[in-house]
């Protein structure tokens, strides 16, 4: 066995090499492990890229924190959240993605203004209701994914919701709160473009879709998929060329006169089941017009009632559909076919 002793020139390098390789791991950890600055108004990518939030965070209502780069926020613990009472405008204008992994943003009554652009959401979290009321706020989502562990839920008093080329796995809920016994919400929304398909992968709101209580909406573009989209309590709403293909798609008013202000047209419908609900009357109905939509090539009454609808003719309810312009053949307006 040689006994010779390497050259002390060959054991610096190593030692230099070791000690560098400690230096870049500690100061990826350094990184990882940065607080994040919820008390003051910040550019996120001048302190750090990346953050981690412990417990729960406010964000004052005096705080506006920006991001127009890609970061990263991760959350540690259970129930990691940011309590947003302030101003968000997290952009990644220059490029990337800005993640958030096993967080929730919580909307306070305060809070005046989000918007979210090329943001993900993995793991667990999300966004949510604060269990302090409902919102007021401008919220705009643009290019905003989430794994199927994360939900994302709007509950307002008013304010406004736009949703553009959102893709969710997990489900999404609208919902327009009261703002007295009687007076209503006067949140109003918009949802455009959540279907295709990215690498062989389809997209859309593909978790489940509520919407209800909400005083004005359109729905243009879109693939809703999941065990239920429900439409409930809605003044005026307006579905133009999505495909519908939850296993159950419902619309449901609990007062009369509750479908006036919906309108659908060049709509693909694909669910197991289509009900509709509405309180029982004696001598009349409430009317729900599909114009120019396709039933899974179904084409009349007659047949739809007996596999797919419900309403007045064979269930206890006082809604009845009409059917205008039935379409043979989908419209594909909204992703893929199935």
């Amino acid at each position: 066995m040689s006994t010779r002793r390497r050259p002390r020139y060959l054991l610096g390098v190593r030692a230099l090499a070791l000690a560098c390789s400690v230096h870049v791991v500690l100061a990826a950890l350094g990184a990882a492990q940065s607080p994040f600055p919820a008390d003051e108004d910040v550019r996120l990518e001048e302190v750090d890229k990346a953050f981690t939030v412990s417990g729960r965070v406010r964000v004052p209502r005096t705080a506006s924190i920006e991001a127009l780069r890609a970061i990263s926020i991760r959350g540690v613990g259970d129930d990691a959240t940011l309590e947003i009472s302030g101003t968000l405008n997290w952009r990644a204008a220059t490029g990337g993605n800005i993640e958030l992994r096993d967080v929730w943003l919580e909307i306070t009554p305060e809070c005046k203004e989000i918007t979210l652009a090329n943001c993900s959401f993995r793991g667990k979290g999300g966004i949510r209701a604060s269990k302090n009321g409902p919102s007021r706020a401008k919220i705009t989502l643009e290019k905003v994914e989430a794994d199927v562990g994360c939900a994302v839920t709007i509950e307002a008093t008013a304010g406004t919701l736009l949703m553009d080329g959102c893709f969710l796995d997990g489900p999404l809920v609208v919902r327009g709160v009261r703002r007295s016994d009687t007076v209503e919400s006067n949140l109003t929304f918009a949802m455009y473009g959540s279907s295709g398909k990215e690498q062989n992968r389809v997209r859309g709101l593909l978790g489940g879709l509520t919407i209800e209580g909400v005083k004005d909406g359109t729905i243009r573009g879109c693939d809703v998929a999941g065990p239920l989209a429900l439409f409930a309590d809605n003044r005026k709403l307006f579905l133009d060329g999505d495909n519908l293909r939850a296993k159950r798609v419902e619309f449901r008013n609990s007062a009369s006169g509750g479908f006036g202000g919906i309108k659908i047209t060049k709509t693909d419908f694909r669910p197991e089941k289509l009900v509709l609900v509405s309180p029982p009357q004696e001598k009349s109905t409430e009317r729900l017009t599909f114009d120019a939509c396709y039933f899974n090539g179904l084409e009349d009454l007659a047949t739809l009632r007996a596999q797919m609808l419900e309403d007045a003719e064979n269930s206890q309810s006082a809604a009845l559909a009409v059917l205008r312009d039935v379409r043979a053949q989908p419209h594909g307006l909204a992703g893929v076919e199935k």
